[in-house]
């Protein structure tokens, strides 16, 4: 019978690693604070759930990143109070007000995600903490980069949705110097920068 072991001493020494790397990164941003968020999507890639989002808990990880809502809901169940972003973006109402309910940060990649967000939140009368989903060639979800403005629009409306964060997915899972990722790369920030001018000269600067 196989079985899969996990070296504790091994995971905490490359959390202690990835935490590094994250604090010399920030010198290319004003040496500002990187977030590390831990992906425990599919039963925590098969290390459990629970255990294993206690584990990077245990050693300084505070943010974690689910795909569906039932990973969101057991972590809550399990009095987990960490930050917890559910990957997935959903216009299905009766999973945004159970997100909403548990305090999980929502994705919006789509004009349906947001209005359904927006009715959720009104209806709760507080304000909804979301990330933005980009899709730059990947093709599964999101706001397609080229329609920047056409989303820029449907921002604009937003009351009760906070947007505090921006992502986008690779067509290749693992790193690898290629011309596709490094296109993909391009665009993504090629609309951040789109939508911080926009911020900006919506607030004056």
């Amino acid at each position: 019978m196989k079985s899969l072991v996990i070296n504790r001493h091994d995971l905490k020494h490359n959390i202690r690693k990835i935490k590094e790397i994250a604090k010399d990164t920030g010198r290319l941003d004003n040496h500002k604070p990187i977030k590390i968020i831990a992906v425990v999507k599919g039963n925590g890639y098969g290390l459990g759930l629970i255990p294993y989002s206690k584990f990077l808990i245990d050693n300084g990880i505070d943010f974690l990143a689910v795909s569906t809502v039932e990973e969101a809901v057991k972590l809550r169940e399990a009095g987990l109070q960490a930050r917890i972003l559910m990957l997935s973006s959903t216009a299905i109402k009766k999973e945004i007000e159970l997100l909403v309910e548990n305090d999980i940060i929502i994705t919006i990649g789509s004009k349906e995600a947001l209005d359904v967000a927006e009715t959720v939140a009104k209806e709760k009368n507080k304000q909804v903490k979301a990330h933005l989903k980009i899709d730059t060639g990947f093709g599964r979800y999101g706001f397609i980069y080229s329609k920047k403005q056409e989303m820029l629009e449907y921002l604009k409306n937003m009351k009760n949705v906070q947007i505090e964060g921006t992502f986008s997915h690779f067509s290749l899972a693992f790193y690898e110097k290629n011309e596709y990722s490094e296109e993909q790369f391009k665009r993504f920030m090629d609309v951040i920068e789109f939508l911080k001018r926009s911020e900006e000269r919506r607030v004056g600067k």
